[in-house]
């Protein structure tokens, strides 16, 4: 898969003076500098736990991950940071009562948020993850997915195993139900483009692919269908 062929241009601003109300149908896309600095905003059971991360690279991105969250929440709710609460789903998905809805992911050492009316599934992969295609395709994937994945080399079922596996990670994040609860009833059919659309145990689910730059591949997944109506990076 060439990510050239996901023909969209992302122009990303910082969001100063933008209007973050959120319209139906609409959603925006965020990306998070990773910094040390939102660690001030951690709860007290989650700063104990960034303090006992050893690995440099999972520390700062668990601490932008979750001070960031808060940051970009507040704007959208017009309150400080420290004043969100972030619940958690059954399955550890992130919430805030009353909204906005909202979903996170990083890969390759960038994080990205998506926010919207509605919920919402974000995925990223890297291309240049490596990864056992056919097995994994064997394990989660339906037959006829699988049975894609098989048909190609080496190479190019590399490319379309990443593909399908961010769609179906943001479909099953849109659900809330966990990727080991859920992959395996995630399904995924390309369309034209950039939109695509999948089932997901029965519901309809809507797919916008995006290439992220950087050889990143980014799926965002929702009951209804959603657009992207601004992308900004703090």
């Amino acid at each position: 898969m060439r990510l050239n062929s996901l023909a969209n241009e992302i122009v990303w601003s910082d969001g100063a003076g933008k209007d973050l109300t959120l319209a139906e149908g609409e959603c925006h896309l965020w990306e998070l500098r990773p910094s040390h600095d939102y660690a001030v905003l951690l709860s007290s059971a989650e700063l104990r736990r960034y303090q006992n991360i050893t690995s440099e690279e999972v520390r700062i991105s668990f601490a932008t991950s979750q001070g960031g969250l808060r940051t970009l929440v507040a704007r959208y709710r017009n309150c400080e940071p420290g004043q969100v609460r972030l619940e958690r789903g059954e399955q550890g998905k992130p919430y805030v009562a009353d909204g906005p809805h909202f979903n996170l992911s990083h890969s390759a050492g960038r994080i990205l948020a998506a926010f919207s009316s509605q919920p919402l599934g974000l995925d990223l992969e890297a291309l240049s993850r490596r990864v056992n295609a056919r097995a994994l395709a064997a394990r989660f994937f339906s037959p006829s997915e699988a049975a894609h994945v098989r048909s190609l080399d080496d190479a190019q079922a590399r490319g379309v195993f990443l593909r399908y596996w961010v769609g179906k990670e943001a479909t099953v994040k849109l659900s809330g139900d966990g990727i080991y609860h859920g992959l395996r009833d995630a399904r995924v059919v390309w369309g034209e483009g950039t939109t695509s659309h999948g089932e997901y145990r029965g519901r309809k689910v809507w797919l916008r692919e995006y290439d992220l730059g950087e050889n990143l591949l980014g799926a965002l997944a929702s009951w209804k269908p959603v657009e992207a109506k601004g992308f900004f990076r703090i």
